[in-house]
């Protein structure tokens, strides 16, 4: 399986044309949103209580985020077909720092959400206010340091990976992947399965570095598990017939 990832980081997606990249040699199926969509499985649920595409839909909100999945007989003509995927975007105006999220006027990213006026992702507070603004105003100085943490993410060698074997008939699911959090993705995996947690089993081999990336559930895993597999949940997925890793 191959993805191809979006070269912007807003934009709204006009089209997506896979003529090309369906007819290419040894290519099994092509996934995009829209397929996606039909059996509801273009968003999944996050731990966090908040919602993730798989597969992006309308628009996408990052550089590098998914929006199609090309599976072929071998990984280079997987490779091949999605350079063949032709995406219109109509680009839109990026955001490039917190502060600029919060400015009045600033592009709204997560228009998906319903009543979400602005990029103010949640609120969270913890302990006693009152006894903490107590301590400040009777402070004889009050210190106040903004500092900013550099985008930086982990990069082990070792990336990630998943081998999935679906079996419709008992309803099961064997999850081969480096995963630093197999219970945590069997969880959400059920969530967006409809199976029990009990059908599904991830092993964790050695999964050499993680550093903390090798921990959510990536929409790659999604489409490899879901997209490959017959929808255990009773609706027919309609781009395979048989069992596939």
């Amino acid at each position: 399986m191959a993805i191809l990832r979006s070269p912007h980081a807003h934009a709204r997606i006009v089209s997506v044309d896979t003529a090309a990249a369906s007819a290419a040699p040894g290519v099994v199926a092509v996934v995009t949103g829209a397929l996606m969509a039909q059996h509801n499985l273009a968003w999944m649920p996050t731990l966090s209580g908040d919602t993730q595409a798989v597969l992006a839909t309308d628009k996408v909100r990052f550089q590098g985020q998914e929006v199609a999945a090309v599976v072929a007989e071998t990984k280079y003509a997987a490779e091949d077909a999605v350079g063949l995927i032709d995406v219109e975007y109509e680009v839109l105006p990026a955001i490039i720092s917190p502060q600029g999220a919060r400015a009045e006027g600033a592009p709204l990213i997560r228009d998906d959400k319903e009543g979400q006026a602005d990029n103010h992702i949640y609120h969270w507070e913890s302990g006693d206010a009152a006894a903490t603004e107590a301590a400040f105003a009777a402070a004889d100085r009050v210190v106040k340091l903004s500092t900013h943490y550099p985008r930086s993410h982990p990069s082990p060698l070792e990336t990630c990976g998943i081998l999935a074997d679906v079996n419709p008939a008992t309803e099961r699911a064997t999850l081969y992947m480096t995963s630093q959090a197999p219970h945590a993705i069997r969880t959400v995996f059920a969530l967006v399965a409809g199976l029990p947690e009990q059908n599904i089993r991830v092993i964790s081999p050695d999964i050499g570095g993680g550093f903390g990336n090798k921990v959510p559930v990536y929409p790659g895993y999604v489409v490899a598990t879901r997209g490959l597999a017959p929808d255990l949940a009773g609706r027919s997925s309609g781009w395979r017939t048989g069992p596939r890793t």
